[in-house]
Parts: C-alpha cells; sequence; structure tokens
C-alpha cells in the first residue's frame, strides 16, 4: 500500500556492457525481454496538477461494490502521494463503474501541504462511507483524518492526533474488510500503534501504544492477516534497527488491542533478518493474505539499490522464514537484472486462498533495458511466484507494468492495494513525467487478476471466510454498557487524548482540568470528536506536573482522571 524512494546510487555502465554482450557472437546486442502489460491505465491527477509534483511516497488502497450516498454501487479507489519537503502532495479518491475502472462516475483531489507519507485507506461505518487518511504533519505530529464520502466528494469529519513529535517518522496503515484499521508510526527510534474498529455509528480507536521492544527501530509497516475459521486477527508490523541491522517482523492480536486504552503491546517476534548496518533507512514494505488457513507474510527491500529481496514465510512447506533475492538467478528462473539499478520493492499476495496456490507478486523500477521501449529503461517491473518463493508462474519471467515505461519520474515508487479480498483488480499506482504536458503525473493501473499475464489460471472462491460478525457485535455491546473514559497517553509529554465509549461518541461533552490545588487551567465544552484536538493543544501549554480532568457527558459528570505530565 506505499513505498518511500531510497537514495543510494549504484553506477553500472561497466556491467551494462557486460551485460548486453552478444550470447553466442560477441557481437550481436542482447537485453532482457519483458512481457507487455495487459490492464487499463489512466492518469489522476493528471500533469498540471498544481497538487502533484516530484513524488517520493505513494500509497493505494481498493475496495469493490460500495454504496455511496447520492451515487449508488460503485467500486473505489484511493490514492496519496507527497515528498520528502512535503511542499506538494495529496488523496484522490474515484468512484469507479463496478467491474469497469474505464468509467470513472465521479473522482476528486484532497490538497495537503506540510505533510508526508500520505497513506489511505477505507471503512464502512453503518453506511457512512469513510476514507481514512493517515500522515506526518510536518513539524507538528502524526495525524489522522477520517472523511465522509458523498456524492459531491469527501467530507472531512474529525482528526486525531495521535503524537506531537517535531521531527519526521515514517508513518504507515492498513485496513481490513470494511471494519478494522490499524496505523504504526515511528518517533526517535520507538515504533507506537493504534487500531480502530468500526462499531457503527462511530470508530472505536484503541489508545496509543507502544510495541514492545522497539527502542532503536524505524520506518515500520504493517498488515492485517485473518487466519482459521475462529477468526484470528493479527496485525504483522516490519521495522529495521540500524545499530544492530537487524529486520523484526512481529504480530500481535487486534481483538487484544483495541481494548487497550494505552501501554506497551507485548509482540510475537516471528523473525529477526539481519541486513547489515546501513547509513541509509531501509524501508521495509510488508503485506500477508487477506484471509488464509496460515499465517504467511512477506516482506521486500533493497539493501543496494540492485539485488531485491524477498523476506517471506510459508507454513506450508518448512516454516522457517528465508530471504528470495528475485532478480539475480538464484533462486527464480528469470534473466538476471541486478547488475541494474533496481529500486523500491512492493509486494502483495494475490486473492486465491486455496492452501498452496496463493502467489506474492513483486513490483519495482528497473533501470534494465527493454528492447521493446527502443532500449530506455524498462521502468516498472513485476513478477508473480509462488508462495514459498523458489517458482515463477506463468508467465516466466518479467512483466511490465507502465503503458509507457521510459517516462517513469526521476524518483520512482510504485505501491500496490493490500486489500486483495473485494476489488477484481490489481490496484497499482505510480508516478509518471509526461513530456506532452510537461509536468509530473499520477498513472492508477488495474491489473484483472484472471489476465494471462497476472494470473495463469482461474480465480479459486477463498477457503477461509470473514467470520467476525459475533467478536464485532460482542465487542460493541460491551462498549455501549461502559461508562468508562479513560486519557491516553498518562503519564504523556505533548500529546493528551480522551478514550469514549461509543454510546457516548456523538455526545457534548465538558472537560474542565485544574492543577491540583484547585485552579482551573483550562475548560472545554464542545462534541466528544473534537476534544482530543483541543487536549493535544492545551497539553504542549502545561507544565510537568499533575493535574485533574473533570468530563461531563451531556450535562452530568462522569468521572475525575488524575493525569501527569513529564518532561
Amino acid at each position: 500500500m506505499k513505498h518511500h524512494y531510497l537514495t543510494r546510487f549504484r553506477v553500472s555502465s561497466f556491467l551494462f556492457l557486460l551485460f548486453c554482450l552478444s550470447l553466442g557472437s560477441g557481437t550481436q546486442l542482447y537485453a532482457q525481454v519483458f512481457t507487455a502489460p495487459i490492464g487499463f491505465e489512466d492518469s489522476w491527477p493528471a500533469a498540471g496538477s498544481p497538487n502533484i509534483n516530484i513524488t517520493t511516497h505513494t500509497s493505494a488502497y481498493s475496495f469493490a461494490n460500495v454504496s455511496i450516498t447520492g451515487v449508488g454501487m460503485c467500486d473505489v479507489a484511493f490514492a496519496g502521494w507527497d515528498e520528502p519537503s512535503g511542499t506538494v502532495g495529496g488523496v484522490s479518491w474515484r468512484y469507479l463503474m463496478p467491474g469497469n475502472p474505464a468509467v470513472v462516475i465521479n473522482q476528486g483531489i484532497i490538497p495537503y501541504a506540510n505533510a508526508r507519507d500520505l497513506e489511505v485507506g477505507y471503512l464502512d461505518v453503518g453506511g457512512s462511507q469513510q476514507l481514512l487518511v493517515a500522515y506526518y504533519s510536518i513539524g507538528v505530529g502524526h495525524m489522522l483524518d477520517v472523511y465522509d464520502l458523498n456524492a459531491g466528494g469527501a467530507t472531512l469529519l474529525y482528526t486525531n492526533a495521535l503524537s506531537a513529535a517535531p521531527n519526521y517518522g515514517r508513518i504507515s496503515m492498513d485496513c481490513h474488510l470494511q471494519y478494522a484499521t490499524a496505523i504504526t508510526w515511528e518517533e526517535t527510534g520507538v515504533i507506537y500503534t493504534m487500531v480502530g474498529l468500526n462499531t457503527s455509528p462511530v470508530i472505536t480507536f484503541s489508545g496509543v501504544l507502544t510495541i514492545g521492544g522497539t527502542q532503536r527501530d524505524f520506518d515500520p509497516d504493517c498488515a492485517f492477516s485473518h487466519t482459521g475459521m475462529a477468526g484470528t486477527l493479527n496485525v504483522h508490523y516490519c521495522y529495521y534497527s540500524p545499530a544492530t541491522g537487524l529486520v523484526t517482523e512481529s504480530s500481535y492480536d487486534f481483538w487484544t488491542m483495541i481494548t487497550m486504552g494505552g501501554g506497551t503491546v507485548p509482540v510475537a517476534v516471528n523473525d529477526l533478518n539481519f541486513v547489515g548496518f546501513l547509513s541509509d533507512p531501509l524501508i521495509t514494505n510488508i503485506d500477508c493474505p487477506g484471509h488464509y488457513d496460515v499465517e504467511n507474510w512477506a516482506y521486500a527491500y533493497t539493501t543496494n539499490n540492485a539485488d531485491i529481496s524477498v523476506r517471506l514465510v510459508d507454513y506450508h512447506t518448512t516454516g522457517i522464514p528465508i530471504t528470495r533475492v528475485v532478480n539475480d538467478m538464484s533462486t527464480l528462473p528469470c534473466k538476471p537484472i541486478n547488475m541494474y539499478r533496481n529500486l523500491s520493492p512492493f509486494p502483495a499476495y494475490d486473492p486465491n486462498h486455496t492452501p498452496g496456490l496463493v502467489n506474492i507478486y513483486v513490483g519495482w523500477w528497473t533501470g534494465a533495458p527493454d528492447p521493446m521501449a527502443g532500449f530506455n529503461p524498462a521502468g516498472y517491473v513485476a513478477l508473480r511466484m509462488n508462495e514459498f518463493g523458489n517458482a515463477v508462474i506463468s508467465p516466466i519471467d518479467y512483466l511490465t507494468v507502465a503503458n509507457n515505461p521510459t517516462w517513469a519520474s526521476q524518483t520512482p515508487v510504485l505501491s500496490f492495494s493490500k486489500q486483495d479480498d473485494m476489488f477484481p483488480f490489481l490496484y497499482t499506482v505510480f508516478p509518471e513525467w509526461d513530456p506532452f504536458f510537461p509536468g509530473y503525473r499520477l498513472q492508477n493501473k488495474y491489473h484483472n487478476w484472471a489476465t494471462p499475464q497476472f494470473k495463469g489460471e482461474e480465480e479459486h472462491e477463498h477457503e477461509v471466510e470473514c467470520n467476525d460478525e459475533a467478536r464485532i457485535a460482542e465487542f460493541k455491546k460491551k462498549l455501549l454498557a461502559s461508562t468508562t473514559i479513560k486519557a491516553y497517553p498518562n503519564p504523556f509529554t505533548n500529546v493528551l487524548g480522551l478514550s469514549f465509549p461509543a454510546s457516548m461518541q456523538q455526545s457534548a461533552t465538558s472537560v474542565v482540568v485544574s492543577d491540583m490545588t484547585g485552579k482551573v487551567i483550562d475548560t472545554y465544552n464542545g462534541q466528544v470528536s473534537k476534544v482530543n484536538s483541543h487536549l493535544t493543544d492545551l497539553s504542549k501549554t502545561l507544565s510537568p506536573g499533575a493535574y485533574i480532568m473533570n468530563v461531563s457527558v451531556d450535562g452530568q459528570t462522569k468521572q475525575a482522571i488524575k493525569v501527569t505530565k513529564v518532561q
């Protein structure tokens, strides 16, 4: 669902000449032949839009058969893009004809300035179709915006302040079907997370949680996995430590996290992968099968901008995590192209959930020459391998993604939607430079799962169904019965919030903040949905010490909560 551009550069002119030598006579030039793409592609935003410039991060999310008020049934596709300065960025929303992305019913752009890592997701909250946008607001902190989708576009409902971090740290997000979301971000080497559950008519969020054991880790990503008929819903995380040279893959139970108002998540560490001590940030991107009978996962990365590595586990075979370099012919029967520059890999599982037949797509940018493009760089390419990573699925070898390979952006990044259950296409976004209407644009690509280039066999029915309705109903019942209001985090530094039960989410509240002598410091009167933005602003002005928050809801006194601000 997201990716970043790495700055390392590898000079490869000499190796390029060696690779282009004739296999026979030594005089005929040779280059890898890439399978041409089959799939609809269009631009949004188009070149010339003031909302897109050189792009170093993208994200994508999609869902099918969504009922939008005033529009009717449609498919939805969302994308986010931005660059390090945060000057120009945005989120696009698109309503598409069901099963036919060539027909756009309506579309729009939400501009974002001074923001990085614009991540997109979607939930259906009691008939309100909601777009989720997680991002880092430069110099302010990590944020989550929630929009209502309607015929006119996207209307901002509220903003959750996740942190008040003055310095940038990567933020990532994933959603599971229409009812669960997980967000993870980094602050000064510590990884945090927050999860949310659709408890119609609102989304109920956990408190801000610390991932256990992360004191020197950076650049987290996350993905959902749902295994077994019992409904085990886990959130998987991966993050890199430059101090140890390790990438950690860990996971934890969603249903436990959603009940936590704060504290540390004692994640299960599933794998420690030593990749080396790198001077530049190592960006990993992780995905899991949306529904499957085993807890498989895979993440992609490159340590040298040449070898595209996929770390994965397959519990149908060894169950031991392994690393596959997919572009050097070491394990896959693909011609080696790792002597060229290769950047920004991204993995995605396909929707074939029959045990043993699931496949993993890996996409990235390559500088390898494509004879079909006048021996210019092939640009964005992909391959499809089995879940153990030892066989390329038909067609053998690499697939070209973009219709115009040579138009790839100067900072090429490609993202797949991690939502593999409900959308008939592998939704892909990537930036391009348009030479005819000079300017950057974002390409939206829709690969039908059933086309030969991207799926060699008919799609199988899911073997594992999503049976969490009973758990959601049980959780919602407990929320409605609860009258407990919690403060988080507590103690706090520059972020302070209140967690209200679902039964109070649409209510008016009064919050009176006093010091320990009884002196009133601040009073808030307004909607529950907006109190946390007010408290976050207030928390930055408070001196270290203890305070009492007297909270009333709909005119009735509910709780007095003691909170402590630390340095």
